[in-house]
């Protein structure tokens, strides 16, 4: 950990003391926040909130472990941070590496870079706020399979402070500090800062395990004027040093087995810092926000081979900075026409370097050259070895304008139409050179020539790509709701939306650096039923066709990888969702998502590889068939509950660059997890398991290195058992 973030702690440690003095305050200021549903559990329309006992009880942590908890809500987790995760909602996603994202995540309203760069770690949250479906003239940014809100416990009238421990297998330790109080009548301030470390669960004979230290803090001041003007200007750091990825051979062997040539490792470093400001006026509300995000990994370094065989070595160091400025402008919520408009403006400079040293076999035709043509010899029997450099910086811009007008047509019906509009510029700077080593050919095939042939070294400079494009998005969209009864509701929603054009920095080929916007087109149907107090009932079915679907491959006899355009693709399936509270203290949830998908048509792909068209009638990568999440809670009396919970996810697959490779598959897994609880005079203690089965699982599958037989995979937390001790003031 660095001086500076030490330092920072340190300082944001010091300012809770404000509040362990008793400070107070005789009103509350309420939080700015984007949040149009409150936090009452399920929602209408695809919209679904766990609140901070659901999240505490479930384990939540990190981005990661809402994996299944939210229906048709898929991570899978590459277990280095969010890089290389994939996020999907309903089958719509980010890549993993140059995408735009699919499902954009916020704090507070605040949206986060891109998908890649999100905060893995989720801390003293008040709720997570999940928007199924396109949210075009909802939030600033484009999110066309959806949005999730963290959102943080605002100040209260009284301010509190609470401090927790919890330790658990492998060394597992976190400790969390929380405050809030305010300064006067007008000023208050919220604190969270976490630290936490691990020892990790891989078992690597040779080089680091999994371990992680993190430091994580969140600062945010808040204003009211009291005559309708709120501001809060806020920020968050925070630094992951992290071992080894917990990249396993799917070799039969020990499931959490592995060997190295060295110390990998990968170091992350983020910061946010924003600005919002809430003004009512007679005709309605005007919200402004900025907002500044960077993201710097430094570096990456893994082992590709898994092996101690040779050193081969993939470093990728990269940096990621935006800011933003996003206005709106809403009429009052009782209006008989409910409007809103929204203009924003985002940057992105993305800069990296990426670097690779490997073994490979010298191609017959490289030999002959320097043997002669008399020379007759097997092809791919002699190894050299190839160091190849990338550096690269892409750019973006975007432009966002939307808007929605809303009335209610009579007492059952009601009806909403919204449209947005995306201008996108983006420009790449790529520049790649590759040194083939020097070796000794070792001569036994022609007598003529000496025994001992050395084979001298070489460069080879790919073309720089100097690329840049415009694309726009137009995303209209219609919701239209009836209630049937004081109980009972029906909606359906129809929308068009997409995901922007762009450039791969990982292909040398101009034709795959550059990939063509996805066009989506959605339709939506549900009721909710909220029968009494105690039990809701909500079912949805939905179905998206997407146009030019954007998935990123390896490439075929190479180290390329690059975003490709599927023709047309779909997703369908439906979600239920269902909570009921019995006497006697019992709670029971239920929440079942199905997401078929499939592959329609991959035509335009011949001229990138013809053996894609094996994708044809194939279900998407990344994408799990289903997702079953339960829990059942009992309360007694005294303080005293236990509950138990289990989340199923069900088979996904990870496509290679030969579309045939149907057995590099995660099989469907449940994972079973518990709690038992006891609170007294502010006091909680919780023991808790996560994966009580022990089951081995994957949470993905790297299909870039399928050479090593089965593509490798991301091994998933075994069984772990911990304590958590906490003690509000």
């Amino acid at each position: 950990m660095n001086k500076i973030a030490h330092i920072k702690f340190a300082t944001l440690l010091a300012l809770s003391s404000l509040n362990l003095a008793g400070k107070t305050a005789p009103e509350t200021l309420d939080e700015i926040t984007v949040s149009e549903n409150g936090f009452s559990g399920l929602h209408f329309s695809g919209s679904e909130t766990l609140d901070a006992e659901s999240l505490t009880g479930r384990q939540v942590n990190s981005l990661k472990d809402l994996n299944g908890l939210s229906t048709n809500l898929n991570v899978s987790a590459n277990g280095i941070g969010s890089f290389g995760d994939v996020l999907t909602l309903r089958g719509i996603g980010n890549t993993q590496f140059f995408g735009s994202p699919g499902v954009q995540t916020y704090l507070d309203g605040v949206p986060l870079g891109s998908a890649f760069s999100y905060e893995s770690e989720l801390y003293d949250l008040k709720a997570v706020e999940i928007s199924r479906g396109p949210q075009g003239s909802r939030f600033g940014k484009l999110a066309p399979g959806g949005a999730i809100n963290l959102i943080t416990r605002p100040p209260t009238k009284s301010g509190w402070t609470e401090l927790s421990a919890s330790y658990a297998s492998f060394s597992y330790q976190k400790y969390l500090l929380s405050s809030s109080a305010f300064l006067n009548e007008e000023f208050s301030y919220s604190l969270a800062t976490l630290k936490s470390s691990s020892e990790g669960f891989l078992n690597n004979h040779a080089g680091k395990d999994n371990d992680s230290d993190s430091l994580c803090a969140r600062l945010a001041f808040h204003w009211d004027g009291g005559t309708g003007t709120k501001a809060v200007l806020g920020g968050d750091f925070s630094s992951h040093d992290l071992g080894a990825q917990p990249l396993v051979l799917r070799d039969g062997g020990d499931f959490y087995d592995r060997s190295t040539n060295f110390e990998e490792s990968t170091n992350i470093d983020r910061n946010q810092q924003f600005f919002k400001f809430d003004q009512e006026t007679d005709w309605g509300n005007l919200a402004f926000t900025t907002s500044r995000n960077n993201w710097e990994m430094d570096p990456n370094k893994l082992d590709i081979d898994l092996s101690t065989n040779s050193a081969a070595t993939s470093t990728i160091v990269q940096d990621e900075n935006e800011w933003g400025q996003e206005i709106r402008a809403t009429s009052e919520p009782n209006d008989s026409l409910k409007w809103s408009i929204g203009a924003s403006f985002y940057s992105t400079d993305l800069t990296g370097s990426a670097s690779r040293w490997y073994l490979f076999p010298y191609p017959e035709n490289t030999l002959v050259a320097n043997l002669g043509p008399t020379a007759t010899l097997t092809p791919n029997a002699n190894w050299g070895n190839a160091t190849e450099a990338t550096t690269y910086s892409i750019d973006r811009k975007n432009h966002g304008f939307f808007g929605s007008l809303g009335k209610d047509i009579d007492s059952r019906n009601s009806i909403e139409i919204g449209l947005r509009y995306d201008l996108f510029k983006t420009r790449m700077n790529r520049d790649k050179r590759s040194e083939y080593g020097a070796f000794t050919f070792t001569n036994s095939i022609n007598p003529n020539l000496p025994a001992d042939i050395p084979i001298p070294a070489s460069n080879l400079d790919a073309a720089p790509l100097r690329l840049s494009k415009e694309s726009t998005l137009l995303s209209p969209s219609l919701l239209w709701r009836h209630t049937h009864s004081e109980t009972l509701s029906s909606f359906y929603q129809a929308s068009m939306t997409g995901k922007p054009a762009g450039f791969s920095a990982f292909t040398d080929s101009e034709t795959n650096a550059s990939f063509a916007k996805e066009e989506i087109l959605s339709h939506e149907i549900g009721f909710q039923n909220d029968f009494n107090d105690a039990w809701n009932f909500s079912l949805s079915v939905f179905y998206n066709y997407a146009k030019n679907y954007q998935m990123e491959l390896p490439e075929p006899g190479s180290t390329n990888y690059s975003v490709l355009n599927l023709d047309r693709a779909i997703m369908y399936g439906a979600e239920i969702e269902t909570a009921l509270k019995l006497d006697g203290g019992w709670s029971i949830s239920l929440g079942y998502g199905l997401s078929e998908s499939e592959i329609r048509n991959v035509s335009a792909l011949a001229t990138k590889s013809s053996a894609l068209a094996n994708l044809r009638g194939k279900p998407l990568s990344f994408v799990p068939q289903y997702c079953l999440s339960s829990m059942i809670r009992h309360d007694l009396d005294k303080g005293l509950f236990y509950q138990i919970g289990t989340r199923t996810i069900g088979d996904s697959y990870f496509w290679d660059q030969t579309a045939s490779n149907d057995t590099d598959k995660i099989n469907s897994y449940t994972l079973l997890d518990a709690r038992i609880g006891f609170e007294i005079n502010q006091w909680k203690i919780n023991l808790w398991g996560s994966n009580l089965t022990d089951k081995e699982f994957h949470t993905s599958l790297v299909s870039s290195l399928s050479n090593l037989g089965a593509a490798p995979g991301v091994a998933g937390s075994p069984r772990a058992i911990g304590l958590t001790l906490s003690k509000a003031f």
